[in-house]
């Protein structure tokens, strides 16, 4: 395995860049408003431990180039906040240090599989926080007007009810889009995973050292999601971040866009949340995040220490729902923490089914392989070819396929 020559640089960052007694630092991506019920526990918790802690904002498109060049220039946080596939290129480059055991044991015994989201080639590095799973999204108004009652079951039903939903005007740009694929990387990847999954495909073989994206199951996924766009049913002119607006009948979307599509539709009396129809075995794709300390840091105690007490009971209000459990909850995301879990109840009608798929183990973590970002780029580019009609799903895939290996033969 290299060594990249960015480890080198992280590895001259200045040792005093964390000053002895003062305020730990921690970097999330939350803005303010997301992040008002932390703030709160950060003044509860120097009320009760007299150590000070202070949050930094860092954008999420940024965060990643952010902590790294910031590290380069000793300007790092003593707590990280990572999408779980910013984790290997970072545990690569001697960046995060591992947990203490006590802090280790409390995962493996409160978080589950989500554990593995924390988990780089065999070791721990962090405390699991938000999940975020990968479900249909139905518009019922809009299935209803098309003489439809129920969300589909299979990728066949998709298309007939996407179908009888669309509409175009005179120009023969659509109006009312049956379905639609988010307009990000994300967006066209993320059910690719899932629709791979659910034929019994994966991306990577074990151990990351050889890619499947040439295989006949992706290239079967490849052509679902194609056939979309050649029979008219949706094309990349419609966004599926525009759900809320009403005029989309249904997309494949994570529980993190609850609280827009509450607030664009009014309620979320008329949307149901069903599995990507893809059969009795389907399966989704999850991802997460998970909190971790920065290597060079000389207070890791401290850090890992306040990193437990903001996922525990530790931090436990009145309802017995941990400080990050709170955050997670007031931003409609999920945890994987079971004694959040079970302090929270019941979920609503619309989050209870992103559970139930986390519960069942349908739900396939997204791999945390290097240069993860890097290749997802590819893929979308890869993906939204053969949308647009362009290429052939297989000559794609078996063209990104060797240029996902040529990347991972650098490092597996």
């Amino acid at each position: 395995m290299r060594r990249p020559i960015l480890a080198a640089l992280l590895a001259t960052a200045p040792a005093g860049a964390f000053a002895q007694g003062g305020p730990l630092t921690l970097a999330m991506h939350y803005n303010q408003e997301q992040a008002a019920p932390l703030l709160a526990c950060l003044d509860i918790y120097e009320d009760e431990t007299g150590q000070a802690a202070e949050y930094r904002q860092i954008s999420y498109g940024d965060y990643l180039q952010t902590v790294l060049t910031g590290r380069i220039g000793g300007t790092q946080p003593d707590i990280y906040h990572l999408y779980s596939i910013w984790g290997a290129q970072m545990a690569e480059n001697g960046v995060l240090a591992e947990p203490p055991e006590e802090v280790a044991d409390f995962v493996r015994e409160t978080y589950g599989e989500t554990a593995e989201a924390a988990t780089i080639d065999g070791t721990l590095y962090g405390v699991p926080t938000e999940v975020s799973v990968y479900m249909l999204v139905s518009n019922m108004a809009l299935l209803r007007e098309a003489g439809y009652d129920s969300p589909p079951a299979t990728w066949e039903e998709l298309r007939e009810v996407a179908d009888a939903i669309t509409t175009r005007n005179d120009q023969g740009r659509i109006e009312t889009a049956g379905f639609a694929f988010a307009d990000s990387a994300a967006g066209s990847v993320h059910p690719f995973y899932a629709l791979l999954a659910s034929r019994g495909g994966e991306v990577y073989s074990d151990g990351f050292s050889e890619a499947n994206l040439d295989s006949p199951e992706a290239a079967a996924a490849v052509r679902d999601m194609a056939g979309l766009v050649e029979d008219g049913i949706t094309d990349k002119s419609v966004d599926g971040f525009d759900f809320p607006a009403g005029g989309i009948g249904m997309i494949v979307m994570a529980n993190w866009m609850k609280s827009s599509i509450q607030e664009g539709l009014g309620s979320l009396d008329d949307v149901a949340v069903t599995p990507i129809p893809a059969g009795e075995g389907w399966r989704t794709l999850s991802y997460a995040f998970f909190m971790g300390v920065d290597s060079q840091s000389e207070r890791q105690d401290d850090a890992w220490a306040l990193v437990r007490w903001l996922n525990s009971d530790a931090s436990a209000d009145e309802s017995g729902v941990s400080c990050m459990g709170r955050v997670l909850s007031g931003i409609g995301a999920l945890t994987a923490n079971a004694s959040d879990n079970a302090a929270m109840g019941e979920a609503d009608a619309f989050t209870q089914p992103f559970l139930d798929a986390l519960a069942e183990g349908r739900a396939t973590g997204q791999p945390n392989v290097m240069q993860a970002a890097e290749i997802e780029g590819m893929m979308a580019e890869a993906i939204d070819t053969v949308l647009a009609g362009d290429a052939e799903a297989e000559a794609a895939l078996e063209d990104l396929d060797g240029r996902v290996e040529d990347i991972l033969f650098e490092f597996y």
